[in-house]
């Protein structure tokens, strides 16, 4: 069966359309272009902006022509806003985040949504958790021995890293405020590396430090992200804010540590994740988020709608 995945550059197409071919499912790519994407070797380029305005770039407006003409499909996954760019026998949906949250767009079903506080918006969809791939991101024992031998030659205490593509939206100032305030009152030297990271590199820079910061602002997400996942990967303790009835899995609790969005309480809260060594268990992250484990829910639901 022919699988065509609609979207924008979120690694998570990727990872998706990745176990689906290891099924034997043939499977073809339209996708927006992004340097700090993992994207499939061969896909075909869509438009460079998100939202109902889409159908105004002539990219996206040319493959949605053309494919519907030309090309043919037997199910058709959409991420969010993106258009029906082939003919296609069965379509759902996937949606990701702020496309629901900002009203971007009207759910439209069959659907899935990669986290459930997006239930709230689109009360009829599935939740399908964000697949995450074990094999990009892994814990490196010489970067992180070559993190110790840093920081025992500058006098650093911790490493902590916020490598969001977006970290003004992501929290970054609670952050960097809360930061300062521990450096000024407890004396300790962090050193906070507060920049977006191409996906190339992220591996890297996950190992060399000792605390990764997802997000703080509950605007951007009520659960963990994508970052947690590929830190939690590499062994790398993670802090992001979250609220409990929205939190995916239960046996990650242990693993992911709460930072309070409130400006009083993000300096404690990351001073208390400073102070802790989580036992870390890379197994439950993929027992949860792994590719087949998603591609499993997709599968299961596909075969309940008859595309299948």
């Amino acid at each position: 069966m022919k699988v065509t995945i609609v979207g924008d550059y979120a690694s998570i197409s990727k990872r998706i359309g990745t176990e689906l071919a290891n099924r034997e499912f043939k499977i073809e790519y339209f996708l927006q272009d992004n340097k700090f994407a993992n994207l499939p070797e061969s896909y075909f380029k869509l438009g460079s902006v998100q939202g109902p305005l889409l159908f105004n770039y002539a990219r996206t407006g040319f493959w949605t022509l053309v494919g519907r003409i030309f090309k043919k499909s037997d199910i058709q996954i959409i991420n969010g806003t993106y258009p029906r760019c082939v003919r296609a026998t069965n379509t759902c949906f996937y949606y990701n985040g702020s496309d629901l949250r900002l009203g971007a767009t009207k759910p439209q079903y069959p659907s899935f949504v990669s986290l459930r506080e997006l239930l709230d918006y689109s009360k009829e969809s599935i939740f399908l958790q964000r697949a995450i791939d074990p094999e990009q991101f892994y814990p490196i024992e010489k970067i992180k021995e070559k993190k110790e031998e840093y920081k025992d030659n500058n006098g650093i205490d911790y490493i902590v890293g916020h490598f969001a593509h977006s970290p003004k939206i992501k929290g970054s100032a609670k952050f960097e405020q809360a930061i300062d305030n521990i450096i000024e009152e407890e004396g300790l030297n962090i050193e906070f590396r507060n920049k977006p990271i191409p996906r190339e590199k992220m591996l890297e820079a996950m190992n060399f430090c000792d605390y990764i910061l997802d997000h703080v602002n509950p605007k951007t997400g009520k659960t963990y992200n994508v970052v947690s996942l590929e830190s939690l990967l590499c062994e790398v303790p993670v802090g992001t804010y979250y609220e409990d009835k929205y939190f995916d899995f239960e046996g990650m609790k242990n693993m992911i540590h709460f930072i309070d969005s409130e400006p009083k309480e993000t300096e404690k809260t990351l001073l208390n994740l400073l102070g802790k060594k989580p036992n870390i268990n890379r197994e439950d992250v993929i027992k949860y988020h792994g590719p087949e484990t998603v591609v499993d829910v997709l599968e299961t639901y596909w075969k309940e709608w008859n595309f299948i």
